[in-house]
């Protein structure tokens, strides 16, 4: 929640590791799930792809990445980003990443469309939300959800 929670702490003069703490949900450590920005590179014509290329290489730097995340309060995108310029909580964070990328624990977010195609991403928000408003009780969103993937299939 970094880029938002964690920017209301700090908005207020809280200090990282002394009057909130950032750690994974507990039962998900050694595990990450990632959303990540994009930037898009159009098809340019030639005298544009310098400039084009230039940004690319600009936003992918451990300098820019460090730069950009430690305002914003997440993790770089980039894993040889040193965590010297971030706070507790951000080095926290670059550990856990490298730490499930050498595992194989790091996981695209279903809710951003890296884990699933949108249809099964609907699938599993229909059934949840149906269980959440009391539409449904444990056992029967249990039942439904398998029948609610298959059929988004």
């Amino acid at each position: 929640m970094g880029d938002w929670a964690k920017g209301e702490f700090l908005r207020t003069g809280k200090k990282p590791g002394t009057d909130f703490l950032c750690f994974r949900f507990p039962g998900t450590q050694n595990a990450v799930l990632f959303n990540s920005d994009q930037f898009a590179m159009f098809n340019v014509d030639a005298k544009k792809l310098p400039a084009q290329r230039e940004l690319a290489k600009t936003i992918m730097s451990p300098a820019f990445q460090a730069a950009f995340n430690v305002i914003k309060g997440s993790v770089p995108a980039r894993t040889d980003v040193p965590g010297d310029a971030f706070d507790e909580c951000g080095r926290q964070g670059i550990k856990d990443v490298a730490a499930a990328s050498a595992a194989g624990t790091l996981l695209g977010s279903m809710s951003q469309g890296y884990a699933v195609p949108a249809s099964i991403k609907n699938a599993f928000y229909d059934v949840i939300t149906a269980q959440f408003n009391g539409e449904y009780d444990a056992a029967r969103a249990v039942k439904e959800l398998p029948q609610a993937i298959e059929l988004a299939k």
